[in-house]
């Protein structure tokens, strides 16, 4: 997250949705990559985004690390 970006992200009034939000956005850039890759919108990816929200040093600073299997699935294969 951009530090500029984390005071606001900070000072939400409904955090709960916009970390939501912001799991699904990750998501769904990882598809959009994935399926621009395989030149298809046919394939699914397999995909973990959780979320931090503090960094090791106690500092807040919300980021979502990522678990995302090799490849693509292909449903109609």
């Amino acid at each position: 997250m951009p530090e500029q970006l984390r005071i606001p992200f900070h000072n939400h009034s409904n955090q709960k949705r916009l970390y939501f939000r912001f799991l699904v956005l990750a998501e769904a850039c990882l598809l959009e990559l994935i399926q621009a890759h395989f030149k298809t919108d046919a394939c699914k990816i397999a995909v973990i985004v959780f979320i931090h929200t503090h960094s090791y040093n106690g500092n807040y600073n919300p980021h979502l690390p990522v678990i995302l299997a090799e490849g693509a699935f292909f449903p109609s294969n």
